[in-house]
């Protein structure tokens, strides 16, 4: 078990986190159990209509890029993959979560960067042959610690943006904790796979022995900043621009999937 001293803000924070959608967590259970049959999957998820709608808008658009219309869920499955499905379902789940606060400049940056790290980690595992799924899950979750801490105070995260004011000090200085602490547990809480609580801890400065996962998700966190996805401040943003190939993909998917759900 993961522990740490806590704040009472911090204590009330997370012990305040809204749980996953239940039809995601019951879904991400049930594909995790193999084997699986796509149809039960699909029953799963058809008793929420508007989850599956999203579900197949999602996996029509340039984030998926496939080249003739997805149609069913069931096809979809078949189409993607359990494991990409689960990815589309936990996109969804977040970006559903970080809407509940309502639309500010924290809540799009911090939607912004997970998304962009979540990409740029699939790239980068694709380039070492590993699994991208799971790469994509990790970075899209890197940074649930500070998600957990700015639903239960918005405003003040985009007090401490509009100000150019290091965000990790003030979670220090109002919640005792930061937001790579505040991830593990998060990571325990919502029963993610356990390899996310060290890609929580260290995804800025993995130690030498940490996973192959963690150091992985550390670059794919320096990307998406340096490609203009950062949450806060960023030395060096923008050296790395969309006239690089991965870089435009990145941002291509972002900003479509962007004003398509109207993140």
């Amino acid at each position: 078990m993961v522990t740490t001293d806590r704040s009472l803000r911090a204590s009330v924070a997370l012990k305040n986190l809204p749980p996953l959608p239940v039809i995601a967590a019951r879904v991400s259970e049930l594909l995790a159990n193999e084997p699986t049959s796509f149809q039960d999957v699909a029953e799963l998820l058809e008793t929420d209509a508007a989850l599956s709608a999203e579900v197949l808008r999602l996996a029509n658009s340039p984030l998926i890029g496939v080249r003739y219309g997805v149609t069913n869920i069931v096809q979809a499955l078949g189409i993607l993959g359990s494991r990409r499905v689960e990815t589309l379902i936990m996109t969804l789940a977040l970006s559903k979560l970080l809407r509940r606060a309502g639309k500010s400049e924290a809540m799009r940056r911090l939607w912004r960067h997970n998304f962009a790290c979540a990409l740029a980690a699939r790239h980068l595992a694709e380039d070492l042959h590993r699994d991208a799924s799971q790469a994509y899950y990790a970075g899209l979750f890197h940074d649930i610690g500070r998600l957990a801490l700015f639903l239960q105070q918005p405003a003040l995260y985009d007090q401490t943006l509009a100000s150019d004011a290091d965000v990790d000090e003030m979670e220090h200085q109002f919640f005792g904790v930061d937001h790579c602490e505040a991830g593990a547990w998060v990571v325990e809480k919502w029963r993610l796979p356990k390899d996310f609580i060290e890609v929580a801890l260290h995804h800025h400065n993995p130690p030498a022995d940490a996973s192959e996962l963690t150091h992985l998700v550390c670059d794919a966190c320096q990307i998406a900043d340096h490609l203009g996805f950062s949450f806060g401040l960023v030395q060096g943003e923008g050296e790395l621009g969309p006239t690089d190939e991965i870089g435009f993909s990145i941002a291509l998917a972002v900003n479509s999937l962007e004003t398509e759900f109207g993140l």
